[in-house]
């Protein structure tokens, strides 16, 4: 790469991290957590949630099911992502 050049990153979520605001509907720590990340990172599978997270797929399936079941989080086959509500 020349002096020039700079790496291309990808970028996900809001521009703002600081912005992402928490639905006063969601009351529990874990489902909380999860919605944040997917607001941050834009994008997950159970297994990257599982290690960046560190909670237990039994954990996370009922929380993304919840947050799926609000219309806060979309499933799309194994990747889980924040919806525009």
């Amino acid at each position: 790469m020349s002096d020039t050049e700079s790496p291309t990153t990808e970028s996900y979520g809001p521009t703002d991290p600081t912005s992402v605001t928490v639905p006063a509907e969601l009351t529990s720590d874990g489902t909380k957590l999860v919605y944040l990340y997917l607001q941050v990172t834009g994008e997950s599978t159970v297994d990257e949630l599982n290690q960046s997270l560190e909670m237990k797929t039994i954990s996370l399936l009922p929380i993304l099911n919840t947050l799926v079941g609000m219309d806060l989080v979309a499933r799309e086959g194994n990747t889980y992502l924040p919806t525009a509500a």
